[in-house]
């Protein structure tokens, strides 16, 4: 049986109508042409879109091909064996797989768990940067895996105790999942603090995984401290039209998200009915969760292989992701939960 692979935090959904007309109606004349909407070098059409709509010069916007490909940008800026990245303790794998490879120090900071949620140590960050002096300090939010976020006053704390050389990205690759989250507060830091930068993508809440593009809302002195210079033939513009026509579809996206966000908090309110499960609240388009003992996470991984499609994966011991967003399949998921814990 070939198994569909829906684990990775992938939106279930289409993207919106007007990001398929754009690929529909996509114009010959710009498959064989660099932009030349000005002198022919350093263009882009949708840095001007990110600066209108997020309110920030365009010089403070660096668009890449997904976040990966600023991450790197980052990361081959550093010297090898002697600079430091500091992040939290659980943090996306990518990291620790592409630093490993390079010979790049992954230092982390501590989280804990209070109640129903995973926590940021904010105290322990700050100690941990006032050791090590790291290059790097990488913040995600929300947080892969574990779902939880760090307030505008938290990160700010942060920043008040970090040296203008040391570059702050905040990640938030799974913007679009919190109706509480203020982007105005945190848009305001970039004000306050140079070296700080935002990094958004198009893969989660605009359905673009495919098309791996990202973005980079930075701090007046980041491109200093990066020696970045803008891409001097452009993004691909085919890239460039589909991110704009996501940007112009806020109402379409916005629905996608209040169905995700719905499916979200049912699957957490019916996980909390069962004794073998413990979800963590959760502001992403995934949910974290403890299995109870080995013997379960071994009929978990037995049923697995009988599933058509799989949301879930389990990321260390016993703590487990599933991707959220797409009914059908959060209620399987549920019904393959029911059945194993009530084995149990």
């Amino acid at each position: 049986m070939k198994q569909l692979l829906m684990n990775r935090n992938e939106v279930f959904q289409r993207p919106s109508p007007k990001v398929l007309n754009t690929l529909k109606n996509f114009k010959a004349e710009h498959v064989n042409r660099y932009f030349d909407e000005i002198d022919g070098y350093y263009n882009s059409i949708l840095i001007p879109k990110i600066s209108k709509i997020f309110g920030i010069s365009d010089k403070q916007v660096i668009i890449s091909y997904g976040e990966e490909d600023f991450f790197r940008t980052v990361f081959e800026r550093l010297s090898l064996q002697k600079d430091f990245i500091l992040t939290s303790q659980l943090h996306y794998s990518y990291l620790d797989k592409y630093l490993y490879f390079k010979g790049i120090n992954l230092l982390t900071f501590r989280m804990y768990e209070k109640d129903k949620n995973f926590v940021f140590d904010v105290e322990d960050c700050i100690k941990q940067y006032q050791k090590f002096n790291p290059k790097v300090i990488l913040i995600a939010s929300p947080n892969n895996p574990t779902g939880n976020s760090l307030s505008v006053t938290e990160l700010e704390k942060i920043l008040k105790n970090t040296r203008v050389e040391t570059l702050v990205i905040f990640d938030e690759a799974y913007y679009g999942f919190d109706e509480g989250y203020n982007q105005q507060a945190f848009l305001s830091l970039l004000n306050k603090y140079a070296n700080l930068v935002l990094l958004r993508s198009f893969s989660k809440r605009y359905a673009l995984a495919g098309f791996r593009i990202g973005f980079a809302l930075c701090g007046v002195n980041i491109k200093n401290l990066l020696n970045y210079q803008n891409r001097y033939l452009g993004l691909s513009r085919i890239l460039e039209e589909v991110a704009i026509a996501a940007l112009e579809s806020e109402d379409y996206y916005k629905k996608i998200s209040s169905e995700i966000i719905g499916d979200r908090e049912y699957f957490i309110k019916s996980v909390r009915n069962f004794n073998n499960f413990k979800p963590f609240n959760s502001k992403a388009n995934f949910v974290f969760m403890r299995v109870a003992s080995g013997d379960i996470i071994k009929q978990m991984q037995d049923a697995f292989t009988k599933e058509e499609v799989i949301i879930g994966k389990f990321m260390d011991d016993n703590l487990l992701r599933v991707t959220i967003g797409y009914n059908e399949y959060t209620r399987k998921f549920l019904k393959l939960l029911e059945r194993i814990d009530n084995l149990n």
